[in-house]
């Protein structure tokens, strides 16, 4: 999954998590990492773009590589998907 936080004022880097098994865990990595996000944000810096891994049991996500730029990614956007 991808997670990225925007506003008017504000635009963060993409990042992908990786290991997040169950309907609730990909609720706790969201709910991590847009409070990641918003702290970096919060204190002038950008989310870097890479990959992070989600740690159920410690309900944190950690790094597992940095991507170069966004076309590392390799994804195809959606176009029906809404951001929320």
């Amino acid at each position: 999954m991808n997670v990225s936080v925007h506003s008017d004022k504000i635009s963060g880097n993409r990042v992908e998590i990786k290991n997040v098994a169950g309907a609730k865990n990909v609720e706790r990595a969201v709910e991590f990492e847009y409070r990641r996000h918003i702290a970096l944000l919060t204190d002038g810096k950008i989310p870097e773009f890479e990959t992070r891994r989600y740690d159920a049991d410690r309900d944190i996500t950690h790094t597992l590589r940095k991507k170069e730029d966004e076309p590392d990614y390799r994804f195809f956007q959606d176009p029906d998907l809404p951001a929320f």
